[in-house]
């Protein structure tokens, strides 16, 4: 098999991130970007060194030199895009969360198996070099027999991150095209897939998820918090997202961080950094019987988490082979997004069982 052609569609700030993974690669190559705007679609080909660029996606998908796209678009575009270029004949990886509901996710993946082609969801933090080797240790037994889960999100000024312009701000904040809002359903897919990598199933949710105006008209879904029960045995999990425009959390990305700490039987296990760097610590610690042990020859940069997404695809479609996250695990994660938003909304718990369509 030659090198891939791939084609972005999307060119918006997370793009820069997905790009790294084709630079100097000898497997693949980026073919052509497409975005709504000319000027975008424009300068981000010539910027990539892709040959063609359009504003319609669907131009894209007669050109049978294309054998896979990234789908890097706000999310009520995801399904309609995903299953048009499956049917197409190209093999297609789409930003998370997959689409803003089951009936979606499920023709999605049904668009997958008629076509024969591969489909799955980017959730790069299961890529990310830390939360990887947690999870190694977690599998060799380091901690015992896992008992629960904490997460931690924390955001803070805009000023100590990425220039993010106003208009990806906005679709974030309007339901119809996100789906929920940005911290939960949008960044928050990232903590619902973590705690599934981790620990596993979840049975049912309990959710508190407030709204705090930032600027006037615009909230943002925060504070939150959420605790969870597995189905596998007496194991919970729990989840706080908080931050203040005053709030100082310094990243290269987005102003957040986030924290992982995993209690097993035996120990613990803990990740102490992710997109953000808000304090100088090792980014995983084992505590194991009395013992501790730093970890401080890991890869930190949170754009490796994206170069290793992509590379893993890549070699999925030359291997025929599965990747994380495939559709079928990728729907279970927005069922408990879902289930938990449920739960907010009606202030009860939520069977994921409950959730259907």
């Amino acid at each position: 098999m030659g090198r891939l052609r791939v084609a972005f569609i999307g060119g918006g700030r997370i793009a820069d991130l997905h790009a790294l993974g084709y630079r100097d690669n000898p497997k693949a190559e980026l073919h052509a970007v497409c975005d709504a705007r000319e000027e975008v679609a424009r300068g981000r080909a010539e910027e990539w060194g892709a040959p063609k660029h359009c504003t319609d996606y669907r131009d894209l998908l007669g050109d049978r030199a294309i054998d896979m796209v990234e789908v890097i678009t706000p999310h009520h575009l995801h399904a309609e895009m995903t299953i048009a270029s499956l049917e197409t004949g190209k093999h297609v990886s789409v930003q998370k969360p997959m689409a803003l509901n089951l009936t979606e996710a499920d023709a999605m993946i049904a668009a997958a198996a008629r076509s024969g082609r591969k489909m799955r969801v980017l959730e790069n933090f299961r890529y990310y070099p830390p939360n990887v080797k947690a999870k190694e240790l977690i599998e060799e037994g380091a901690i015992g027999e896992p008992l629960s889960i904490r997460l931690k999100v924390i955001g803070g000024s805009p000023e100590y991150g990425w220039a993010v312009p106003m208009d990806a701000w906005m679709w974030r904040v309007d339901d119809a095209r996100c789906g929920g809002g940005p911290s939960i359903f949008d960044h928050g897919y990232h903590m619902f897939s973590m705690a599934m990598y981790f620990l596993g199933a979840v049975e049912k949710v309990f959710g508190w998820i407030e709204k705090t105006e930032v600027v006037p008209g615009m909230y943002w879904d925060a504070p939150a918090m959420l605790i969870w029960k597995y189905r596998d045995g007496a194991k919970f999990g729990c989840w706080e997202t908080v931050g203040h425009p005053r709030l100082v959390v310094r990243s290269d990305y987005y102003a957040n961080d986030e924290w992982v700490e995993i209690t097993g039987s035996e120990g613990l296990v803990w990740v102490n950094q992710c997109s953000g760097h808000m304090l100088e610590r090792p980014a995983l610690v084992l505590y194991r019987q009395g013992e501790v042990t730093e970890y401080h020859d890991l890869e930190t940069d949170w754009a490796s988490s994206f170069v290793r997404g992509v590379h893993d695809f890549i070699d999925a479609i030359r291997e025929d082979r599965e990747c994380s996250l495939s559709g079928e695990e990728a729907r279970e994660i927005l069922r408990f997004s879902l289930a938990a938003h449920l739960s907010a909304r009606e202030h009860r718990e939520v069977y994921l069982d409950e959730v259907t369509g």
